[in-house]
């Protein structure tokens, strides 16, 4: 991540020559890696953006997935799937665009190598 030296203006950038991947931990459970784009916290809320990868050998058989706050994502790759609390089933395909709203809970399950750039806010 880099970012610009303009006092008056700040600029994120993430490129594939420094995307610098690391865990992505929910609690004491490791969820696929993220490489930081942005990460804000104030008394407005909250503004995390970024890339994230996951395999489907990390979890075969899926994991808990739930949206703390706002999250829209685009697909950059790989084909994955999320089932919501009452069994609906959303296919999630590269090139398309999802918005989940704040609470939404469900069960992930990636079924090819998954990219996305993601905007929680």
């Amino acid at each position: 991540m880099t970012q610009s030296n303009n006092a008056k203006e700040l600029v994120f950038q993430l490129s594939g020559k420094d995307e610098k991947w690391e865990p992505f931990m929910v609690g004491e459970a490791k969820v696929g890696m993220v490489s930081w784009l942005r990460q804000s916290q104030s008394e407005d809320g909250v503004v995390f953006a970024g890339l994230w990868k996951h395999t489907p050998e990390e979890h075969p058989n899926g994991m808990p997935y739930g949206a703390e706050s706002n999250e829209t994502f685009y697909v950059i790759e790989g084909k994955a799937e999320i089932t919501d609390t009452n069994g609906n089933t959303i296919l999630l395909e590269r090139g398309n665009s999802y918005s989940l709203k704040q609470g939404y809970e469900g069960t992930w399950k990636t079924i090819e190598a998954f990219k996305k750039f993601f905007i929680v806010s």
